[in-house]
């Protein structure tokens, strides 16, 4: 297997911000993203990468400061997080092409 390589998006704003609740949110992958970077800034979550329903006790947990890799575009366009606690969640999702070497 090769190195793998990433690029931005060939945009100029390939960064955005998703609040998380109490409700199960997606990602709008741009169409030209392949994979993803998602930080985790104010408060825990819970996701799944497999278009799974998370909960707040079901899923993979990701706290504060954590990074979420998402190495493909089904895993973009897969994943679904929710808030893990009584707080809300802000994360920072960064967008990137992906070139195999």
């Amino acid at each position: 297997m090769g190195v793998r390589s990433r690029s931005n998006l060939p945009t100029a704003n390939n960064k955005y911000a998703l609040s998380i609740s109490t409700s199960v949110v997606s990602l709008t992958v741009p169409a030209t993203a392949m994979v993803a970077e998602i930080y985790v800034r104010t408060a825990s979550i819970v996701f799944q990468r497999d278009a799974g329903t998370p909960t707040a006790t079901q899923g993979m947990q990701a706290d504060p400061n954590d990074i979420i890799i998402l190495n493909s575009r089904a895993e973009c366009d897969n994943f679904r997080a929710i808030r893990q606690g009584s707080v809300d969640a802000t994360v920072d999702c960064e967008y990137f092409t992906n070139i195999s070497g």
